[in-house]
C-alpha cells in the first residue's frame, strides 16, 4: 500500500506545484478529441499578431504561459494558441516520418513554462472566432472531458471603454490607453490607431484599432503583442460535429469546475482512497 501510494503521489507531482496565474489543473487532451485532423480552411489572414501570455520576460519564450496568435482576414479572425499549433504540427510530422503508433516525445510538447506543458487551459485550448458582429467561443474541455467540448456565440464587441490621453510604443506602433470594467474584472489596454482593427487577443475588441497589450488591473491575466507579420494564413476551424452548440452559461460553469476540481470532476477514484484537493482559482470571467 505504501509503495502505490507513493507512486501515486509521483504522479501527482506536477499538478500540486504552485503554477502562476491562470492556473491550470487539467490534462492535455488529445489531437484526434480535438478533431486536429479534420480541420477546414474557412479564410484567409492578412495579418497575423503573436501575443506572450503572462511573460516573466517577454524576449523569453520558455517564460510565457502561452504564445497566443490572432489571425485577421476580411470579415472574419481567429484567436488560438501557437504554441498548440506548434506542438501539433511537430506531433503530426514526427508520426508520419517514423510510423510510430505509441507516445509522442515530450520535447514536441508546447513551449513555454515547463509548468504549464502538460496541462490544460481554457485560454490555450479554447479558440475564438469574430466574425462581423458575432463572436464563438470553440470550448475544448481537458482530457477524459473532452464529450463536454461546445461552442457558444454571442454579440461583439463585448466591452464599453474609456480612452485616456496616454500613449505608449509597442512595436514601433504608438498605442493609446483604454480600460473598461468586464464580467466582474478591471481591465487596461492599448490599441494601435494605425492597424484598423478592432480587435485584441481573447474576447477584446471595440476600440478604434488594434489591441497590442491588455492586462486585468491584478496583473494576472496579461497579454502583450511581440511579433506581427503581413502574409497570407489559412483560417482552420475544428468540425462542428465535435462541437455542439450549448451557452456561454454552461461553458463557463465547465471550466471553472475543470480549473478547480479536475480530478473530481471526471470522477477520478484513487485506490488507496486519496482525495484530491480544489485549487484556488482566479476566472478572468468572474461572471
Amino acid at each position: 500500500m505504501k509503495r502505490n501510494s507513493l507512486l501515486i503521489l509521483l504522479f501527482l507531482l506536477p499538478f500540486l506545484s504552485v503554477m502562476p496565474q491562470p492556473k491550470q489543473n487539467g490534462r492535455i487532451p488529445a489531437r484526434e478529441k480535438r478533431g486536429y485532423d479534420l480541420r477546414k480552411v474557412i479564410g484567409n489572414a492578412s495579418i497575423r499578431i503573436l501575443y506572450a501570455l503572462n511573460a516573466k520576460d517577454v524576449k523569453n519564450e520558455d517564460t510565457y504561459l502561452d504564445l497566443g496568435k490572432l489571425e485577421v482576414g476580411q470579415g472574419i479572425s481567429k484567436y488560438s494558441s501557437e504554441f498548440l499549433s506548434r506542438s501539433d504540427r511537430k506531433a503530426v510530422q514526427w508520426k508520419k516520418t517514423t510510423k510510430a503508433k505509441g507516445n509522442v516525445p515530450k520535447s514536441f510538447w508546447m513551449g513555454g513554462l515547463k509548468t504549464c506543458k502538460e496541462n490544460w487551459s481554457e485560454l490555450v485550448f479554447s479558440e475564438y472566432f469574430v466574425k462581423g458582429n458575432k463572436l464563438t467561443e470553440w470550448a475544448c474541455m481537458p482530457l477524459w472531458a473532452e464529450n463536454n467540448n461546445g461552442r457558444y456565440t454571442e454579440v461583439w464587441p463585448l466591452m464599453r471603454w474609456n480612452l485616456h490621453k496616454e500613449y505608449l510604443l509597442i512595436l514601433g506602433h504608438r498605442c493609446q490607453r483604454a480600460t473598461s470594467r468586464f464580467r466582474g474584472n478591471e481591465f487596461e489596454a492599448w490599441f494601435a490607431p494605425d492597424i484598423p482593427f478592432k480587435g485584441g487577443p481573447w474576447k477584446f475588441g471595440g476600440l478604434p484599432g488594434c489591441i497590442l497589450k491588455v492586462q486585468d488591473l491584478q496583473k494576472k491575466y496579461v497579454w502583450e503583442a511581440v511579433a506581427i507579420d503581413r502574409g497570407n494564413y489559412p483560417i482552420l476551424q475544428y468540425p462542428e460535429r465535435l462541437y455542439p452548440k450549448t451557452t456561454r452559461s454552461r461553458i463557463w460553469k465547465l471550466q471553472k469546475k475543470y480549473n478547480a476540481d479536475y480530478w473530481n470532476a471526471i470522477g477520478m477514484v484513487w485506490s488507496d482512497g486519496h482525495v484530491s484537493k480544489r485549487q484556488k482559482f482566479s476566472p478572468i470571467e468572474k461572471e
